[in-house]
């Protein structure tokens, strides 16, 4: 689990650039090789939130509210008006405006908007992915926008033209400044070589408070791209779903949790569960009787084996007495104590590692478990 960034800022005007490089290529690469649909199904909160910590993102500045909860009022669906360029000439147009997206789930907040023309039978689609994510002084914004593409094909297609912009929240105008910058390796689909002497692209996103945005001030634009647009009227909702958990919780049994990341690595009898749930992964203590907890074990195994990076009884330390010194540093954000005859079990592993790990303690009848979602 990663631990929830805090800092403060008192600038009207927050400069939201990535410190690290490194950090944003590998997670904008998997971005790119995600396709948009998977994307668009992030999860969007229940209900509106008032505060940043809500989100997952630790004590920051009151200044960042009004973007968050504008890209959230702004999901669902709108018309819109808007030109495109072809060097000196502009030509107007008219379409649809899709906007999903969430800042609670995943590693970083995300949005995916997709601006498709003409309105009746779109021919022409640029995506922008808004993502928010901890930097050093705060919160990193990037864009990385793909397109122009024909809607009907893979927008997760590597020739496909993308470039990636650095963003500039300015809270007393609502508005992002988007600067180009570059993308890792040759994600961009741009040729080697590329003219350094090329002026950057730049254009500003008005973010209003009741959802509708608006692309304007766009200057070095390539041909094709999008140089004005603005939302008019929405035409549909986003869809409610779930709510996705933060912070710390009590349930008395699983059938009360709801957040779809959490519920499959409990087992289903498990009761009296506590919760400390943040956006990389989740910590878990339940009560669970022995023959349960090996039964769900077996099942998610059974479910999963053929899938899953490593094999069962192939990790270090698995089935064997766990380190009470390495679960108090695990778990002390928590609050829990080490348990005293607990044995490491490891879930299936996704390629990426990700994986849950379970301390089982069978005298006590008491289960933590450690999960990660990267």
């Amino acid at each position: 689990m990663t631990n929830q960034h805090s800092t403060t800022m008192n600038t009207t005007k927050l400069k939201l650039i990535s410190p690290s490089i490194a950090v944003w290529a590998t997670f904008t690469a998997a971005v790119l090789c995600t396709s948009m649909d998977a994307i668009g199904q992030i999860d969007p909160p229940q209900k509106d939130k008032t505060t940043l910590q809500d989100w997952g993102f630790g004590e920051l500045s009151k200044e960042l509210m009004p973007l968050f909860k504008g890209l959230n009022k702004s999901r669902g669906t709108w018309s819109f008006t808007g030109e495109t360029t072809n060097g000196q000439t502009a030509t107007p147009l008219q379409g649809n405006l899709s906007i999903q997206g969430n800042p609670k789930a995943g590693m970083m907040a995300m949005w995916n908007m997709e601006w498709s023309w003409p309105a009746d039978n779109p021919e022409q689609m640029i995506a922008f992915i808004v993502m928010a994510g901890p930097g050093k002084s705060g919160l990193d914004l990037r864009l990385v926008r793909i397109g122009p593409v024909d809607p009907k094909v893979k927008k997760n297609d590597p020739g496909i033209r993308r470039a990636m912009f650095e963003g500039a929240w300015d809270s007393k105008n609502k508005t992002i400044t988007w600067t180009e910058s570059g993308l890792p390796g040759q994600l961009s689909g741009q040729p080697k070589g590329k003219d350094s002497a090329i002026q950057m692209q730049t254009f500003d996103m008005v973010v209003a408070v009741d959802g509708k945005i608006t692309i304007q001030n766009s200057k070095h634009m390539l041909g094709g791209q999008l140089v004005s647009g603005k939302a008019n009227a929405r035409t549909g909702n986003a869809p409610p779903e779930p709510a996705i958990l933060t912070g710390k919780h009590s349930f008395k049994t699983v059938a009360e949790i709801t957040d779809r990341r959490i519920r499959p690595c409990l087992p289903p009898q498990a009761t009296e569960i506590s919760l400390v749930s943040e956006r990389g992964g989740h910590f878990a203590k339940y009560e669970i009787a022995e023959a349960d907890f090996r039964k769900f074990l077996d099942q998610l195994w059974e479910a999963r084996k053929d899938n899953s990076a490593h094999q069962r009884d192939s990790m270090a330390g698995e089935g064997e007495p766990a380190d009470p010194k390495r679960m108090a540093r695990r778990f002390k954000a928590a609050g829990w104590e080490p348990l005293d005859n607990a044995i490491t079990y490891y879930s299936p592993s996704k390629p990426s590692g990700a994986m849950t790990t379970y301390y089982y303690d069978r005298k006590a009848g008491i289960a933590y478990h450690d999960r990660g979602y990267w």
